[in-house]
């Protein structure tokens, strides 16, 4: 399991115990929160789409578009006691030891600025990955967890990349025009958590 610096520790540790949305707590390019009366509007769509605890541990969480909700992720991993193991731009090579994939689509310029990396060169990372776990028999989590102010070009080149999952969290007010429904509805189960503090009980309760 690796370690993130405690500077950027503390500050995902303040978002999620003062329960603020995402979007107050990434990269320079992220919008402001939605507010708390479009919070309950989207709670009303929550769901229980997974029936059952059908994912082991330890998985692999990783970035897909190179946000800070991988981050945020991981916090919630480790605040519900889940094994886990973190690599922000993790390759193939990183499932050996993993028995769950989990994928955080959420597009930062800023973050693949800093990563060194285009948006077509992240798609194919991922893709890689993904192959990588159908062939390993690794079962699949895609998520998206930064709500609407996650949204956009960047991000929503990824969404088709949920398809392949097999099961789907998505942070309700993030997928009010359906771009991720679309596509993994018919597929998957998938359930709406209605902001980023109600996403750890919903990744908890996945696991065996």
């Amino acid at each position: 399991m690796k370690k993130t610096n405690m500077r950027i520790g503390s500050l995902v540790a303040a978002c999620l115990f003062a329960g603020v949305a995402l979007g107050g707590c990434g990269s320079s390019d992220t919008k402001q929160a939605a507010p708390a009366k479009q919070e309950q509007q989207a709670s009303a769509v929550a769901a229980s789409g997974l029936k059952t605890a059908e994912f082991e541990q330890p998985m692999l969480i990783t970035s897909i578009g190179q946000s800070a909700d991988a981050q945020m992720v991981k916090a919630l991993a480790e605040r519900s006691a889940l094994k886990y193991m973190y690599e922000v731009a993790a390759k193939p090579d990183a499932l050996d030891n993993a028995k769950t994939l989990v994928l955080v689509i959420g597009g930062s310029s800023k973050g693949m600025g800093a990563a060194g990396v285009n948006s077509a060169q992240e798609e194919e990372r991922a893709k890689a990955l993904i192959a990588k776990a159908k062939e390993k028999n690794i079962k699949i989590i895609a998520m998206h967890v930064g709500g609407a102010s996650r949204r956009g070009d960047l991000t929503d080149r990824f969404i088709p990349l949920m398809a392949d999952a097999n099961y789907t969290i998505l942070v309700a007010d993030g997928d009010k025009d359906k771009a991720f429904t679309n596509i993994v509805a018919s597929k998957m189960p998938v359930d709406y958590p209605a902001n980023i503090g109600d996403v750890g009980k919903y990744l908890k309760a996945a696991f065996k």
